[in-house]
């Protein structure tokens, strides 16, 4: 009976221990699931009660994780240290401080590290090799796509069913530019693991980089169809949905994402991002004071309260926050758009403009997209009528763009310079737009017409500079059939008329031509004071008979009015955007 009473007791414990074990368990995949649910607040609780109540190596190791996901970079390095310390033979936290390393560029050590987690495990552990070949992966300054590759092979080898690996070897190949095996590899593991939801993602993100936009939709909606609640497709949805400037359904579905995610600081941080991406600068500067009394010493709420001031007209301020980014944050989590926005901040600031122009570079050497970041910097200063910089940025943009430049890119450059009267300058440009254009085969006509503009300005003599140009430009103006078209170059016809007008009284001492241009003006403004000054020189003003010897001066006549000779009623008017 005792030995009956002893059989039932152990049976009992074990049970017992069994579903604890269960119920530790199944708490770690809970807080993974909201991990990758993007349940930031929620998963974190998990992972801190667990290793607040059994300090275990594996519990250290899955709260670290927690830390390295949400870029809380020391803290994470601090549950590996202790994970180790609480269990040595536990290979995961060797793994996780050799991602950690990873994330500070340090490569060596962590391949050091990741040797010690595969010498514990034996190389019998799946999930070491899975991790591993994660962290090759997830640094752009110590990636290695053929280590990631191989670790994911290695996991598979030892567990053919953990779906998970063909993630990191998918990512592995896009960095590798080979597209298709990046595609068959998220395939395999959808095949392998239905509710791998993240794979669906992966493979829209890989369809927005050939920008084949619906069917990166198409992938997204598949993780939607698995479960309406996973946030994190939301997510990619409004990130598809703005880049095909459809910003309704961008914020839309951003909003759904934060009803669905838990209001934890990063999701707010995010959604703070995207509604200065969506020019709701105002809503996000208050999303940000929600923050200010515990992370204002974050970087990333220092840097989007840079951007959201710059946005707003409050540079001062935003120059202040953005400083202080640069002294919070880490070099590797300094981005292409955070110097493109120290550039605006101090261009704004009326700073100096080389070192401005020094960080708007730096911004494009770090992120190639950020280029046209330039040229709207240029076209702000050029409307603002700053056109020294404007010049000055816009032939930066130029640079930067090499052959993508096209003629509107070199006609901001040129106004640019003409009206910040340096004309030899807006000359040279406007000679690469007329080749431009006439490359193209096109009938625009404004090459031609602001290459004479920045001609005639030099032409104090008339020489007749711009005459090339300025006939080439009214034989197109005039022969222009469109009348809205026409009625837009008459202004600029006008001035082109007068300067063929005095040129031909001062060059060619031809007064039938010169009446000719001047009745062409005359006929588009009867009041036009150039035209009619034209008009009344007689051919003796042309001819003046030579002075004779006389023994007493005699007052002279009154002396002919002369003409203007710059060609122009008045300083041109600013052009339109092009």
């Amino acid at each position: 009976m005792m030995r009956k009473l002893m059989f039932a007791f152990v049976g009992v414990f074990s049970l017992l221990s069994a579903n604890r074990e269960a119920t530790a368990q199944n708490t770690i995949n809970d807080g993974l699931k909201n991990l990758e649910l993007e349940k930031y607040g929620i998963a974190a609780k998990t992972f801190k009660d667990l290793a607040s109540q059994k300090p275990t190596g594996e519990n250290r190791y899955y709260l670290g994780n927690y830390y390295l996901i949400v870029e809380e970079l020391d803290s994470a390095k601090m549950q590996f240290d202790q994970g180790i310390t609480a269990d040595p033979k536990y290979p995961l936290n060797y793994v996780g401080l050799g991602s950690y390393l990873m994330s500070q560029g340090k490569k060596a050590e962590a391949q050091a590290q990741f040797a010690k987690a595969k010498e514990m495990s034996k190389s019998k552990n799946a999930d070491v090799f899975y991790r591993i070949a994660e962290a090759y992966v997830a640094y752009k300054t110590t990636n290695d796509p053929m280590e990631a590759i191989n670790h994911g092979q290695q996991a598979l080898k030892l567990d053919p069913k953990k779906a998970e690996a063909y993630i990191p070897m998918g990512d592995a190949a896009l960095l590798k530019l080979d597209g298709t095996t990046a595609a068959n590899n998220y395939d395999r593991a959808v095949s392998l693991n239905p509710g791998l939801l993240k794979a669906y993602l992966r493979e829209g993100d890989l369809l927005i980089r050939s920008k084949s936009y619906t069917y990166a939709r198409d992938e997204y909606n598949k993780a939607v169809a698995a479960d309406a609640n996973y946030a994190p497709a939301y997510r990619k949805l409004a990130d598809l949905f703005y880049l095909a400037k459809q910003y309704d359904k961008a914020l839309e579905s951003m909003e759904k994402y934060v009803a669905l995610a838990d209001k934890s600081p990063r999701t707010q941080f995010r959604y703070a991002g995207f509604l200065i991406l969506v020019g709701k600068h105002q809503q996000a500067l208050d999303i940000l004071a929600t923050l200010k009394s515990k992370y204002d010493n974050n970087f990333i709420y220092n840097r989007l309260m840079g951007y959201a001031s710059y946005e707003t007209n409050q540079c001062p301020q935003g120059l202040e926050y953005l400083n202080k980014f640069f002294t919070l944050a880490k070099k590797e989590s300094v981005a292409g758009s955070d110097y493109e926005y120290l550039g605006k901040l101090q261009m704004c600031t009326g700073g100096d403009t080389a070192k401005a122009i020094a960080n708007l570079v730096e911004g494009v050497k770090i992120d190639s997209n950020r280029v046209s970041g330039l040229r709207d910097i240029a076209q702000k200063l050029y409307d603002e009528k700053k056109f020294a910089r404007a010049a000055e940025v816009a032939q930066v943009y130029i640079n930067q763009s090499g052959a993508s430049a096209g003629a509107n890119d070199y006609f901001l450059l040129g106004r640019a310079y003409y009206f910040a009267k340096d004309y030899t300058k807006s000359d040279a440009v406007f000679v690469q737009v007329t080749k431009i254009l006439a490359e193209k085969d096109t009938a625009n006509p404004l090459g031609y017409l602001w290459e004479a503009k920045s001609k005639a300005r030099q032409d104090v003599n008339s020489e007749g500079l711009a005459e090339a140009n300025y006939t080439k430009y009214l034989q197109m103006a005039e022969a222009e059939t469109d009348a809205a078209k026409k009625q837009g170059y008459k202004n600029e016809m006008i001035n082109a008329y007068n300067y063929m007008a005095i040129l031909n009284l001062k060059k060619y001492k031809s007064l039938a031509k010169a009446h000719e241009y001047a009745n062409k003006v005359v006929a588009l403004d009867p009041a036009n004071a150039n035209a009619k000054n034209v008009l009344g020189f007689q051919q003796k003003d042309l001819n003046p008979k030579p002075a004779q010897t006389q023994t007493a001066p005699k007052k002279p006549a009154s002396a002919k009015p002369q003409p203007k000779t710059s060609g122009t009623t008045s300083k041109p008017a600013a052009p339109k955007k092009g």
